[in-house]
């Protein structure tokens, strides 16, 4: 996924905290003396001054978009677009405890980097849509990832809240509705007992849950799925979809089954129909 933050701004941004200046142009005459240096200064801070709430995705040339492959991050870290569940704190920037109750990270093999999780806490990965612009489900429905599972929840169960755990999931969120504000979401799911096609419907209808996979039978194996999300929306809530969903997370756990998990993750992708075999 292409960065939100160029990494001279990141550089500049700390030393103004660092000096703490009141205004851009008295630090730049601080901290350059040269006429051209601070012009070229001025142009990477304005020449696009929604840089950081507006980054754009990475679009091939088929016109799929890259939502996230992770080659971008630092392995041993979390990943950089995204945040925490209510998309309200980036989670790479987290430290000390904050940063352990998350058990992702960067990994890589043979050159590929990818997203692992290895733990038992339900915390989820938010990688926010709704800034972002030339996201158009009319043209880019499918979405397409890869995961990898290792561990599954001992007897995880989706439809039993006592045991509801997922070796990996997927979540596509569309919006609020209802009284309450529920999120309106499609969980795409790695059972451990659930049978493959199995669709459940909870929080009032607000959320359905289409289990992908299921058991140890693939444990170790990265699979690809390809799903229509606007024909998924359709047909589970009886209505059109909007034009982009406004965020996707990612969510492995084991807290109620008291089970160790892991999972691997690579690949998010948005493309258009006829770049599938579907």
């Amino acid at each position: 996924m292409v960065r939100e933050q160029n990494p001279f701004l990141v550089i500049i941004h700390n030393y103004m905290m660092i000096i703490n200046v009141r205004n851009l142009n008295n630090f730049i005459n601080k901290l350059f003396q040269w006429s051209n240096l601070k012009l070229f200064i001025l142009i990477i801070f304005f020449i696009n001054p929604f840089q950081l709430t507006h980054a754009q995705f990475q679009k091939e040339p088929d016109g799929t978009i890259i939502l996230d492959n992770f080659q971008d991050d630092t392995v041993g870290t979390l990943p950089y677009g995204w945040y925490n569940r209510d998309g309200n704190v980036k989670v790479w920037n987290l430290t000390g405890n904050d940063r352990d109750k998350y058990k992702y990270q960067i990994k890589e093999n043979g050159g590929n980097k990818y997203l692992e999780y290895d733990g038992i806490k339900a915390m989820h990965l938010n990688l926010p849509l709704v800034n972002k612009k030339g996201i158009n489900l009319e043209k880019t429905p499918i979405l397409s990832w890869k995961w990898r599972v290792y561990d599954i929840p001992k007897g995880g169960n989706e439809n039993d809240s006592d045991k509801n755990d997922s070796a990996a999931g997927i979540y596509v969120v569309y919006g609020f509705a209802g009284l309450f504000k529920l999120p309106k979401s499609i969980k795409y799911c790695w059972s451990s007992t659930l049978p493959v096609g199995t669709i459940l419907s909870k929080n009032f209808g607000k959320q359905k849950i289409i289990v992908l996979e299921s058991g140890s039978k693939n444990e170790g194996k990265w699979i690809t799925f390809q799903r229509n999300i606007a024909q998924d929306y359709k047909n589970l809530f009886g209505e059109d979809p909007p034009d982009k969903p406004i965020a996707i997370l990612i969510l492995s756990d084991g807290n109620n089954t008291k089970s160790r998990v892991k999972a691997d993750y690579d690949d998010i992708e948005l493309k258009p129909v006829d770049t599938t075999h579907r």
